[in-house]
């Protein structure tokens, strides 16, 4: 018996051997070909973010308010009386609602946001009409004290805010951003008589906050 295999055979085996490793091969190549393919596919995008200060602003004009003398008043000031910053009169009330014309003071309002506005009034020094701030508002005076109170066009008069020396409640809540106020504000003089013509200042202070 013959038991070396036809020279056929062999080549038949190795040809086989041959094919299988050309096939693994090409199987790889082809896998590693998928990988980038796969990767190209990836998608981006971008979101710009913006960030918006709110940006709060005003300034008040006139700055100055010689009492008894911006609606035909005579410049002097009288113990135990009322004085209104009112060009119609300054001895004359508001409106029972505000107008402007009521109004000798007005803030401009550049505030990008809504803003809470309130008015303090300090004491007067330095001269003969010296008085505190009763912080009890336009009806509380004393021998040495005055009552403010403050108002702004379009309010109910009888709702008048206490303008306090310090810490006054809001004269108006949630301003709308970049709407300008016309205000006014009205005081009652201490009852104790003045001994001399020296005038006495004091300073306004006006507070606008984010609402």
């Amino acid at each position: 018996m013959n038991l070396i295999g036809k020279p056929g055979e062999k080549n038949l085996k190795k040809e086989g051997r041959a094919m299988k490793r050309l096939l693994i091969s090409f199987v790889l190549a082809v896998a590693l070909l998928v990988v980038p393919i796969a990767g190209a596919l990836a998608a981006e995008d971008t979101v710009t973010v913006t960030a918006t200060p709110g940006f709060v602003a005003i300034s008040n004009l006139p700055d100055t308010w010689a009492i008894n003398n911006v609606g035909g008043g005579n410049g002097a000031i009288e113990p135990g009386t009322i004085y209104y910053s009112n060009p119609l009169g300054d001895e004359t009330a508001p409106s029972s609602t505000v107008v402007d014309g009521d109004c000798y003071f007005e803030i401009t309002n550049t505030s990008t946001v809504p803003t809470n506005i309130k008015v303090d009034i300090g004491a007067f020094t330095l001269g003969d009409a010296n008085m505190t701030n009763s912080d009890l508002g336009s009806a509380s005076n004393d021998a040495t004290t005055f009552g403010a109170s403050v108002w702004y066009s379009g309010l109910t008069y009888t709702s008048k805010v206490i303008s306090k020396s310090t810490g006054s409640d809001n004269l108006i809540s949630s301003l709308v951003a970049e709407t300008d106020l016309k205000w006014g504000m009205e005081i009652l003089t201490r009852t104790d008589v003045f001994t001399g013509s020296t005038s006495s200042d004091a300073t306004i202070t006006i507070t606008a906050t984010s609402a």
